[in-house]
């Protein structure tokens, strides 16, 4: 895992890099070269019903599907289809566009979820439809059809399941799914389950029969948002802190321990590596919102001689339907092999 943020400059195996323009600081035991920076944002063009967006994911070539948190106060639990535009040329997103397709997320009985049964925190593809999760009150992963049938609900493991004491923790409980590029599907909480220490969350990967888990450690007083693969070890893991700042953090389970079929987290396991590779505080420029999902856009054109390749990342934000969605726009360039 060799990262850094885009800007930041190596001093030493035990220093902290210093972040220049969009980068970063970050602390890194040796020199890295993938690299992230803030390009532009834009508000999502919407429909009376639009808002509370809490997930995004990439479909096609400027195509992606969002989901909506909310669910009641503005009708059934919705996704809808979206087009992004991008100028890369001119490092400008175009006017994000709400489209007809998307529909309803149905409950087993494949009848409208009723209001306060989901709290949906991500979307993404996964076949020919999609696997959302739920946090909140009720706390599921489900996969649904192109057009939110039910496809079938994935178990939980028992140290997840929610008890008084023990399991999946409100808002501390699953706030993001992605899916790797073998088809695994992968969730993170946002927080601690109820029977583990602090300061820690879980990772918890669906690959076959079977399943693994790995601890990630938020940093102090920030929780998970999202979480995002890059292959089949490393994640691209949003945090969220006081005053909605927010950092993109490269996290991998290389060399983490699996903590599968443990009951109770004794703080001591080895934990994801990470490395910072984005901060809103040192771009005062973007009004960064409450940024809740992040997904892949198209890679950019190579440059000339270049010795690096670049894609675009959008991470959407949540208002809760007490302002506009907004759409932000990243560039994160990765070493040749």
């Amino acid at each position: 895992m060799r990262l850094r943020s885009w800007g930041a400059t190596f001093i030493s195996a035990a220093a902290i890099a210093t972040s220049v323009g969009a980068g970063a600081a970050v602390a890194e035991p040796a020199p890295t070269t993938v690299t992230s920076r803030y390009v532009d944002s834009a508000i999502v063009n919407g429909i009376p019903t639009f808002g509370a967006i809490s997930g995004i994911d990439r479909l096609a070539n400027a195509e992606y599907a969002m989901i909506s948190t909310d669910v009641g106060r503005a009708g059934p639990a919705r996704f809808y289809t979206s087009h992004v535009g991008y100028n890369s040329e001119a490092g400008l997103l175009g006017r994000p566009q709400v489209t007809l397709g998307g529909g309803t997320v149905l409950s087993p009985q494949n009848l409208p979820l009723l209001p306060g049964d989901a709290q949906f925190e991500g979307i993404r593809r996964l076949g020919g439809g999609y696997v959302v999760v739920s946090g909140g009150n009720h706390q599921f992963i489900r996969q649904i059809g192109p057009m939110g049938t039910f496809v079938r609900d994935l178990a939980l493991p028992k140290a997840w399941r929610p008890t008084k004491k023990t399991g999946v923790n409100g808002q501390k409980g699953l706030t993001g799914v992605t899916v790797g590029p073998n088809g695994e599907i992968s969730v993170i909480t946002a927080g601690a389950l109820r029977q583990d220490p602090g300061g820690t969350a879980r990772l918890l990967t669906y690959a076959g029969r079977g399943t693994k888990e790995f601890v990630y450690r938020p940093g102090g007083g920030r929780v998970v948002a999202d979480v995002l693969a890059v292959n089949t070890t490393d994640y691209l893991v949003l945090e969220r802190g006081k005053g909605r700042v927010t950092r993109i953090f490269w996290a991998t389970t290389d060399g983490a321990q699996q903590v599968g079929g443990s009951a109770k987290l004794s703080g001591g396991e080895k934990a994801m590596r990470k490395v910072e590779i984005f901060s809103t505080e040192p771009v005062p420029r973007l009004a960064a919102g409450n940024m809740s999902s992040m997904a892949w856009g198209n890679w950019l054109a190579d440059r000339p001689g270049s010795k690096s390749r670049a894609r675009m990342l959008y991470v959407v934000t949540n208002d809760m339907f007490a302002g506009p969605t907004r759409l932000h726009a990243f560039e994160v360039r990765f070493p040749r092999s």
